[in-house]
């Protein structure tokens, strides 16, 4: 398995031609507090990573149901994701602005949740792991970002619990301090 998520990885580093270049950005993120690095890799695809603390909902195998059918969780994150772009030289064409990577993209994203310092349920273990393809869009307007993805997602915990969902959803509305 993890291999594969390396091939796949490695596989996007090579994808894409000279039009259309990916830039590196540093970025706050507020929705779900964080800090996010996204590198060239290629003309048309970065790896992001990004460390922060935010809110996440519960995976239905790896704790016990709680009370309320709302299930939240406070607690540290790390978010990596290797995207490829696929639209810049058509948005370029059409007189848009693809700085800060501005532009729709596929990727494979791999989440990691930490221990909670809050939540309405009690997890199996304090670790657990999301790993998957997603589709997104993202846009910059001037300095301010706002991204969105979608995915079905395998996830699993340090104790062996695992299964998949077939829809994971992130949007992020962050600031970009710099290249």
């Amino acid at each position: 398995m993890i291999r594969s998520i390396v091939f796949i990885c490695f596989l996007f580093c090579f994808i894409g031609n000279t039009f259309g270049q990916t830039e590196n950005v540093v970025r706050i993120n507020f929705l779900n507090p964080s800090l996010t690095i996204e590198r060239v890799l290629s003309p048309k695809t970065t790896f992001e990573a990004g460390v922060g603390f935010g809110y996440n909902g519960s995976y239905p195998d790896l704790a016990f149901a709680s009370e309320s059918g709302i299930q939240y969780i406070f607690a540290g994150f790390v978010d990596l994701q290797s995207r490829y772009y696929y639209n810049l030289e058509k948005r370029q064409n059409k007189g848009k602005k693809i700085g800060s990577n501005s532009g729709n993209f596929f990727a494979l994203r791999m989440l990691y949740t930490g221990p909670d310092v809050a939540s309405n349920f009690i997890r199996f273990d304090n670790n657990s792991f999301a790993v998957g393809p997603t589709w997104g869009i993202q846009r910059a307007y001037g300095k301010f970002n706002l991204a969105y993805s979608m995915g079905p997602i395998y996830y699993f915990n340090t104790s062996g619990s695992h299964n998949w969902f077939p829809l994971i959803l992130e949007i992020n509305f962050g600031y970009n301090l710099g290249r």
